[in-house]
């Protein structure tokens, strides 16, 4: 299970720091990104975002051959991927059901031109489908979190 669970983060680290980088039509729109944002600014998300999801593969990385994790590690990691969630949910996922101000729906505008599959409600932000993967992605690793301790 700790290759599992090092291997999905490995790969959250990859998409965490290059999906605003590297072109994957439909599912983002670098150019509107570098328009809207300008290089050193998605630098600057990318670095926050790849140091959120590489102190706790650090962490995972140290006790790799280790049968678990100790507790002290596992509540690091998951006080990591906590805050992480936090921000995705506040970003993404109550605006999406219950609207936002209209600073924030212009803010993910440049966001307008990628794939969605979940359906509009209203004029509020939609989580678009490589945000949808990932969240998800980032919800298996929180739960491979409870099977790295045992």
């Amino acid at each position: 299970m700790m290759l599992f669970f090092t291997f999905l983060q490995i790969i959250l680290l990859f998409f965490m720091l290059f999906h605003d980088w590297i072109p994957i039509p439909p599912f983002n729109d670098v150019v509107a990104l570098k328009e809207v944002n300008g290089n050193a600014y998605r630098l600057f998300g990318s670095f926050i975002n790849g140091v959120t999801v590489l102190v706790p593969l650090l962490i995972t990385l140290t006790y790799y051959h280790q049968s678990h994790l100790p507790l002290s590690a596992a509540i690091n990691i998951v006080a990591f991927y906590f805050f992480l969630t936090i921000g995705t949910i506040l970003s993404w996922w109550v605006p999406y059901f219950f609207g936002s101000s209209q600073k924030h729906k212009n803010a993910f505008r440049k966001f307008r031109n990628t794939h969605y599959f979940l359906p509009a409600r209203a004029d509020n932000v939609i989580p678009n489908t490589l945000h949808v993967i990932l969240h998800l992605q980032g919800a298996t690793v929180k739960c491979c979190v409870r099977d790295a301790i045992h």
